[in-house]
């Protein structure tokens, strides 16, 4: 099979041009990708959690002992994940109809 050859004149600008665009093109995902912060669940406070969810804070702590909520401790905080407090809010939504 023989070879093609294929001859293209470029000043040196543009082939500069063509170079930068080909490496934009190939690292700029990678760089997006990597600045990108984790997505991470947002931590609510139990005053954030029993607001959101229209009760006070000895009915979320009924809540959480009795499992319908799940709480995290971190070091001595409490603290509730809002995609888990959400669950919790259709759970109960659910249950009531």
């Amino acid at each position: 099979m023989a070879q093609q050859h294929i001859t293209t004149t470029f000043t040196p600008d543009e082939f500069d041009e063509r170079i930068a665009a080909a490496v934009e093109r190939t690292i700029r995902p990678l760089i997006e990708a990597a600045i990108q912060p984790p997505s991470t669940p947002k931590l609510l406070t139990r005053q954030q959690t029993a607001r959101f969810l229209g009760i006070s804070l000895p009915t979320l702590h009924d809540w959480t002992m009795h499992g319908k909520i799940t709480a995290n401790r971190i070091g001595t905080r409490v603290r509730y994940y809002q995609t888990d407090v959400e669950a919790a809010l259709q759970r109960i939504k659910t249950a009531k109809n």
